[in-house]
């Protein structure tokens, strides 16, 4: 056991000592996006680059790692769709490289602490949310996707789409959010026990507001504490409209 323990040291430290060379490829694609934002090439190469690292930093216990690179993809993917490269998302982009290089040295200490890290992350979420509020939407059918996103479009919101329950638990545990909208049939972790699990916990998203969406009707768990329960029927976009303005903190 020590000499698997010793092993997974090993492979940690490797990550974290090629942490520095990413990152420098990181700037110089960010740099390259801001000049010539129609380098499809460079915005491509960036993306699985981080979308990589985020699982790299999860194979090796690093969450803060996950979460930074969760919130980065964030920031590439609602750019990339508003077509926003230049330099307000290129200051941005490169301050979360700079929250990934001091992970090197925050993680080699004998008992890491990475609230400063945490801080400037929260910070750069409130720039990028621009008075927005944050909602997940968790639900496997890319229909209903679609529906939740098209009908919400009025709202000042940013919305992130995982497509099931146990990436939505991941990321309800790291990262924070303002309300989740949950798919009642998700895959490999279904809806309530998504919720029940998350409700468990002593986390910042512990009590979160969320909206059940079903196309069962059934009992709903008293632990798992849902905000509204909606129907999959044809009164859902306007139900689902109400019950989002009425859990929107502030």
């Amino acid at each position: 056991m020590d000499t698997f323990h010793a092993l997974l040291e090993e492979m940690r430290l490797a990550f974290l000592s090629e942490l520095p060379e990413r990152c420098d490829r990181f700037e110089a694609l960010i740099l390259s996006l801001e000049t010539s934002p129609d380098v499809r090439d460079a915005f491509n190469e960036l993306y699985r680059g981080v979308h990589s690292l985020k699982g790299s930093g999860g194979t090796h216990g690093l969450s803060i790692i996950t979460t930074l690179c969760q919130q980065m993809e964030d920031l590439l993917s609602e750019t990339h769709a508003q077509q926003g490269f230049g330099t307000a998302f290129a200051t941005r982009a490169l301050a979360y490289v700079d929250l990934m290089r001091r992970v090197e040295t925050v993680a080699q200490q004998d008992k890491p602490d990475y609230s400063d890290i945490e801080t400037g992350l929260e910070r750069l979420r409130q720039l990028t949310l621009q008075r927005r509020k944050s909602g997940l939407i968790a639900e496997s059918s890319t229909v209903m996707t679609g529906l939740y996103q098209k009908t919400l479009e009025a709202l000042p919101l940013q919305l992130t789409v995982v497509g099931d329950g146990l990436t939505a638990l991941a990321r309800l545990l790291h990262e924070p959010f303002d309300f989740v909208i949950v798919g009642r049939e998700l895959r490999v972790l279904n809806g309530m026990a998504l919720m029940a699990a998350l409700r468990a916990t002593e986390t910042r998203n512990q009590h979160i507001p969320a909206i059940l969406v079903s196309s069962k009707r059934g009992e709903v768990l008293d632990h798992a504490r849902f905000s509204a329960a909606l129907s999959r029927d044809q009164t859902l976009a306007t139900n689902l409209v109400a019950a989002v303005r009425a859990v929107l903190p502030g």
